[in-house]
């Protein structure tokens, strides 16, 4: 039992380190979308920010859930439908249901891992689809990891 959270937290602190470990640390830093055009929002989430992954035209969206629905995987379900629609080769959402906590970069704290309440990775080159839950919102050990 402890080897699968051990390992399960492993793989989501792999997830995260590729992208960080690859770029000189002036590209770790957010490229906000344009203020012109306001940010995909929806019932019970709201985009926060969306950081690009070096040069490339991939972004880690960084999301906010209404604290009162996190445990609801439509909302989940709903953020993602609206916001990986129009990336139909890669596309990453991370959620929180803490403003405070929500990541200013690709990389985050020790509190901002534990604050997280699902991350999604989608990624056609690499064949990688997944949503990942905290256990406290979903309790089935194969859909979530424990911080």
């Amino acid at each position: 039992m402890n080897k699968r959270v051990v390992g399960v937290a492993l793989f989501a602190f792999v997830l995260s380190l590729p992208a960080s470990a690859a770029l000189p640390q002036s590209e770790l830093q957010p490229q906000q979308q344009s203020q012109s055009q306001p940010l995909p929002h929806g019932d019970g989430w709201r985009l926060v920010r969306s950081v690009q992954l070096g040069n490339s035209k991939n972004y880690i969206h960084m999301v906010l859930i209404d604290s009162k629905r996190d445990m609801d995987q439509a909302v989940y379900g709903a953020a993602l439908s609206k916001i990986c629609r129009s990336e139909p080769d890669f596309c990453r959402v991370r959620f929180w249901n803490e403003e405070r906590h929500v990541a200013q970069a690709i990389s985050f704290t020790d509190a901002q891992f534990k604050a997280l309440r699902a991350e999604y990775v989608f990624n056609r080159a690499g064949s990688v689809q997944q949503m990942r839950y905290a256990c406290t919102v979903v309790s089935d050990k194969n859909q979530c990891f424990s911080h």
